[in-house]
């Protein structure tokens, strides 16, 4: 069991931690690995229809672990979730914004609706947990807000211009207001994962290209259900970028199965509690997965026209 050197009037209290989007995934191993390692965790998910399943290993484990609504999209559902939580533990020292999906597709093909969607989860969600439990951690003058990201928030890669712009805006916010809670003892965690083995692949939402191989590709590698939001394409089921994409998810969805589990994603995040917990410093990234490390470390080493060159051979040839 993890014991943290919080600053607190109350010692003998148990850490809290809140994670979004733990029905699945990271989310799911997190809030999991969080409550065995000894923090009273709220699992939060959107449908708690979904909740049978962490809730029976929590039980079977005898973990302390709740099971909570809370849908990111609604301020209203996420300040009714967290009044609940500080009502119940008198604090909240950790809070992992994991909830978002992945929309992928070219820019010209996606309708501003789905886009402002895109943002409305990935950024906005986080946005709306932040405010309202910051003045929670400000009161306690402790904290640490950790923000689940991607690699897709330090490189552009192409089929994923609207969700790498909600990373790099989740990835500019973190370092913003890490000079802002610092005076209050709150730091500010980025988790930068590559592709895992999830089921965020198969959830990813896709335009509406019935001509392009994406389906035939996704579902040959992967068998996921799709998504295709209706009237995305310019004309009909045509897409000029059907090439471009196609090629790509035609790298992407075989890489899944390789790839990192979300129980490696949710090591890290344990690992970045305590090391934020026994340092001065305000903020902190975590690059995971070898995919992860080698595109990052290629953009600090390579010119703009270097990079691009390279992730053109990669991901589109």
């Amino acid at each position: 069991m993890i014991i943290l050197n919080f600053k607190r009037r109350m010692e003998k209290q148990e850490n809290t931690a809140v994670i979004t989007g733990s029905s699945t995934g990271i989310g799911f191993e997190t809030a999991l690995l969080l409550a065995r390692s000894g923090f009273h965790t709220y699992a939060t998910m959107r449908d708690t229809n979904k909740r049978k399943i962490i809730e029976k290993i929590a039980n079977k484990e005898n973990l302390p672990l709740e099971v909570l609504c809370l849908n990111v999209d609604n301020y209203q559902s996420v300040k009714k979730a967290i009044q609940k939580i500080l009502d119940k533990s008198k604090q909240i020292d950790i809070l992992v914004n994991n909830a978002g999906y992945g929309l992928f597709g070219a820019l010209e093909d996606i309708s501003i609706g789905a886009i402002k969607k895109q943002f409305e989860t990935n950024l906005f969600g986080a946005v709306r947990t932040i405010k309202e439990i910051l003045p929670i951690m400000r009161k306690q003058r402790n904290g640490i807000i950790i923000n689940v990201s991607s690699i897709s928030g330090i490189v552009g890669f192409p089929a994923q211009s609207v969700y790498v712009s909600t990373k790099f805006a989740l990835e500019g916010l973190s370092e913003a207001i890490s000079y802002e809670l610092e005076q209050y003892g709150i730091k500010v965690i980025l988790i930068e994962p590559g592709v895992i083995n999830t089921n965020f692949a198969p959830n990813i939402t896709l335009p509406n290209p019935i001509n392009n191989k994406s389906q035939q590709t996704m579902l040959i590698d992967q068998k996921p259900a799709i998504n295709y939001p209706n009237n995305d394409t310019k004309k009909g089921n045509f897409s000029y970028y059907s090439s471009t994409v196609d090629t790509f998810l035609s790298h992407y969805y075989p890489a899944m199965k390789n790839a990192p589990l979300p129980q490696e994603v949710a090591a890290v995040i344990l690992e970045s509690i305590k090391n934020a917990t026994n340092s001065s410093e305000c903020l902190f990234r975590y690059i995971v997965g070898e995919d992860a490390k080698t595109f990052s470390e290629t953009k600090k080493n390579m010119s703009i026209s270097q990079l691009h060159k390279f992730i053109s051979k990669r991901l589109l040839s």
